[in-house]
């Protein structure tokens, strides 16, 4: 549940408006793949919820990965929002989604991750004949 709470959190942070406005081309594309891979991360969420034959160690770790990248994710984006907005922080093109590159990084790894394991489950239930 911890997982999906963080999910939803970072969507909404993405939905603020004008939040696109803040940002360069290149730092609002970051954005929007944070935004893709975390509408992933929900649909994952919500499909695991209540899967039968599946490791539920699998399914903790898949969660606990999630949530850590959404949090993280989250954390970096709101503190570049009000480093712009208190004008603490003003950069322009490749400087200014820096920050976000680690963060950008680790979402894709999570994914990555998160693909791989449910790889495995489908393989494991697939092996089982449990739909």
């Amino acid at each position: 549940m911890a997982a999906y709470t963080a999910v939803i959190s970072v969507l909404r942070t993405l939905d603020q408006q004008n939040i696109q406005e803040l940002f360069h081309s290149h730092t609002a594309e970051m954005l929007d793949f944070f935004r893709a891979t975390t509408e992933y991360f929900q649909e994952v969420l919500e499909k695991t919820r209540n899967k039968n034959g599946v490791n539920p160690e699998k399914l903790k770790s898949l969660e606990e990965k999630i949530r850590v990248a959404a949090n993280e994710s989250e954390n970096v984006v709101e503190l570049k929002i009000f480093h712009i907005i208190k004008g603490v922080s003003w950069t322009f093109g490749i400087l200014q989604h820096k920050d976000l590159l680690p963060v950008v990084e680790k979402m894709d790894t999570t994914k990555k991750q998160v693909m791989e394991i449910l790889s495995d489950a489908d393989q494991i239930l697939e092996l089982s004949g449990i739909p």
